[in-house]
């Protein structure tokens, strides 16, 4: 990482060429140096929505340098500054007037008949889910316990960050993002005279794991047929025999401006 160095990520075109335009002129202003890979900046700028954000951080496997969201999509819930607002931005930028705020990410490792197969990181959420519409019988462990058995759709994992996405839309609780914490969302549970399954959402430290065990089908002894989705794009499907979510490593650190408020996105963005 070298100092004062920054690196912008961003797709071509439109207003993101102009917002990254601007950004040149005055950082060179301030006398910073553009760098042309991630791992070397001090700071890094990403220009469009929240979905811009989600890939940088998921590519750069969460960089060291703060990164300043200049929204140019739709939401922009995590993305803070307005292309119209950049010059109030380097007014405070040059005063210092702002903090970092860590966003924490879920490390995921999916296991299948022969082993581990993959581990991936999340920002927002991970979901196991069977295919189509069958139903999903799931075992949930919590710190190596056997806590309950869930049958329905399947179950949700997020963190703060993604408390506002697919959570939310789910039923679950809204989590200020300064809350260390994981929550556990059922899709659409079951519950009738065969299956008592979770009902509504469980809240969990950060330092401990949690377990997502297919059960076994009636016909043939073979795994249900399991999707494991991440922050909305699959990662693994077919036989799973066991996902283990805990907290990753390392964190997000998004520059956030004085006057910032997260309620105020919730209340704008959200509620209405």
């Amino acid at each position: 990482m070298t100092k004062n160095s920054y690196y912008i990520f961003s797709n071509t075109g439109g207003i993101n060429d102009i917002a990254e335009q601007k950004i040149h002129v005055k950082m060179k202003e301030y006398g910073w140096q553009e760098v042309h890979h991630r791992e070397e900046a001090s700071l890094i700028f990403c220009i469009g929505g929240d979905g811009a954000l989600l890939r940088l951080i998921r590519r750069s496997k969460f960089p060291k340098a703060a990164i300043v969201g200049i929204n140019t999509g739709h939401l922009g819930f995590f993305q803070e500054i307005p292309v119209e607002s950049l010059d109030e931005f380097f007014e405070k930028f040059e005063k210092k007037d702002y903090r970092i705020q860590d966003y924490i990410g879920i490390s995921v490792d999916i296991y299948g008949e022969e082993g581990l197969i993959r581990n991936c990181v999340a920002i927002n959420e991970v979901v196991i889910k069977g295919r189509g519409e069958r139903l999903m019988h799931l075992g949930l462990k919590i710190g190596g316990q056997d806590v309950t058995r869930f049958s329905g759709d399947g179950v949700l994992i997020c963190t703060p960050a993604g408390s506002t996405a697919y959570n939310y839309s789910l039923g679950g609780a809204i989590v200020d993002p300064d809350v260390d914490m994981l929550q556990i969302t059922p899709m659409a549970p079951v519950n009738n005279s065969a299956y008592r399954s979770l009902a509504s959402s469980i809240i969990m430290p950060t330092k401990t794991s949690i377990e997502i065990i297919p059960e076994i089908s009636q016909k043939g002894g073979v795994p249900n047929d399991v999707l494991v989705v991440e922050d909305g794009g699959t990662v693994a499907e077919g036989i799973i025999t066991k996902v283990v979510v805990r907290v990753a490593e390392d964190r997000a650190h998004i520059v956030r401006f004085s006057g910032y408020n997260f309620w105020d996105k919730v209340r704008d963005k959200i509620i209405g």
